[in-house]
């Protein structure tokens, strides 16, 4: 997932609309065994190859699907343990993000916590796969070209012609509908700022989160703040003008602008708080502590406003479903 859950729970929606893809039971099932099974069984196995397992057994069930060319690759560096680029249309994993207590090398090195973590994590990033074949098959219902859906949405394009070419046993539904053009929104479309910028800065959410441990470096956290300030007076109040500006909006879009407005507000709070610690050598401690709780309240309201974009409460859904089964099974009697 983008972004790490251990701040915040999120609730899971209700939803009623047609199974899709990955959130068929059957798909689940298989996916949940094969983890259970290297878990109990192969406790040496090296994590990458333990990647690679669970994602070959997603590609299986997602090629059955009518979702072409799925693919992963392995990353490093800062940022989430697992993410999906759409515009490389491959999951990126990253295993040295599996434990925040050790560099971990084979499953032994990983808690049941930890593992059931990377289990609906990678569930979770290939879930918008998923999304995205939905959100390109409404679009070509709409009569989109190929090239004018990859122009506004930058998925490859023989991803694209993929979809177009291939013959689909059931047309969307209404609610399904209704579903990929609330996820194109935030995604693609008029509502896209915020997961577009988390897509980039993923690494300066982390810094957020590390400035708010009560042990925290101010220091380290300089240029992830600079990031969102800047973010902010460029992007995010600018849209906020113009979403309050809107004649009609949407249920999904005045949910949207009440939550951006408080991380707008949080940021706000949180500069403030920035200016009395920024190269100040000696800061007053109450200015560091109230530095860390601004950090923590505005880690929160970007995290809220996040897992309710359409696509993340749809996938965090789906990948609580793989938690919560992998933990059944793994449990001991």
């Amino acid at each position: 997932m983008l972004l790490g859950r251990q701040q915040v729970a999120a609730a899971a929606p209700v939803v009623q609309r047609l199974s899709y893809g990955l959130d068929r039971q059957t798909s689940q099932d298989k996916y949940v065994d094969q983890a259970v099974k290297l878990w109990t069984t192969q406790p040496g196995m090296s994590l990458k190859n333990f990647a690679n397992s669970m994602m070959k057994t997603i590609g299986v069930e997602l090629n059955g699907y009518g979702v072409p060319l799925f693919g992963w690759t392995f990353v490093s560096g800062a940022g989430a343990s697992g993410l999906f680029d759409s515009k490389a249309w491959k999951v990126q994993v990253n295993v040295s993000k599996f434990s925040s207590r050790t560099i971990p090398k084979t499953l032994k090195d990983l808690t049941v916590a930890e593992v059931t973590e990377v289990v609906g994590t990678l569930y979770h990033e290939s879930r918008h796969t998923d999304q995205d074949v939905l959100i390109i098959r409404e679009q070509l219902d709409q009569k989109k070209t190929a090239d004018q859906i990859f122009a506004d949405t930058k998925i490859r394009r023989d991803v694209i012609k993929a979809v177009a070419a291939s013959k689909y046993s059931n047309p969307l539904d209404a609610d399904q509908i209704a579903h990929a053009k609330r996820m194109f929104d935030v995604m693609y479309g008029a509502h896209k700022e915020l997961l577009e910028f988390l897509m980039r800065n993923s690494a300066a959410f982390e810094g957020l989160d590390t400035l708010a441990a009560p042990t925290s470096k101010l220091s380290a956290a300089a240029a992830h703040i600079k990031t969102f300030a800047a973010w902010q007076s460029a992007v995010l109040q600018p849209k906020l003008k113009q979403m309050k500006a809107m004649k009609s909006p949407t249920p999904a879009e005045t949910a949207l602008l009440q939550r951006l407005q408080l991380v707008d507000t949080s940021l706000t709070n949180l500069m403030a708080g920035w200016k009395k610690v920024a190269g100040v050598k000696a800061p007053a401690q109450a200015d560091v502590d109230d530095v860390r709780d601004l950090a923590a309240d505005a880690r929160d309201a970007i995290f809220d406003a996040y897992v309710k974009l359409e696509g993340e409460q749809d996938a965090i859904r789906v990948e609580d479903e793989i938690k919560t089964a992998f933990t059944s099974k793994v449990a001991k009697p």
